[in-house]
């Protein structure tokens, strides 16, 4: 009789969806707002991975810091935060998730931005070429 090795669990990759900034957007919210959206329609039982890459500036003086913050939520429940404080200049912010398993059906992704007081964040969209701003939303649904 030999020894038995049950299969591994296999993670596979059930689809993807993503969302790029496609317009210079500014925000002097204090309070989250949408900048990306994604909804899409899961197979039940899965998880998502989501990955969110933010490079913005703030208009601020330089005399004068601004903190810019960012966050996930899927289905209103938040996920994941995270900020910068900044100058003047174009700063880089990157989020990463992994949600609990999600019931089939449809399901929207937020990357939501605010600025506390005193400035404006801008995101470019990659179309200011001295200003490598971008804004982007990567949703990856798993079985595993």
């Amino acid at each position: 009789m030999g020894l038995y090795f049950p299969a591994p669990e296999v993670v596979g990759i059930m689809q993807t969806a993503s969302a790029l900034l496609a317009v210079n957007t500014t925000t002097t919210s204090i309070t989250y707002v949408d900048l990306l959206t994604v909804t899409l329609t899961t197979m039940g039982a899965t998880r998502l991975e989501v990955y969110a890459s933010l490079s913005a500036s703030n208009t601020m003086s330089r005399a004068a810091t601004n903190q810019d913050y960012l966050r996930l939520t899927v289905d209103s429940t938040v996920l994941t935060s995270g900020g910068n404080e900044q100058w003047p200049v174009t700063e880089a912010s990157a989020l990463f998730c992994v949600t609990d398993v999600l019931s089939a059906g449809s399901h929207t992704v937020h990357l939501q931005w605010h600025t506390d007081t005193g400035g404006t964040l801008r995101c470019s969209a990659g179309t200011i070429a001295a200003q490598p701003e971008h804004a982007s939303l990567v949703i990856i649904e798993t079985n595993g």
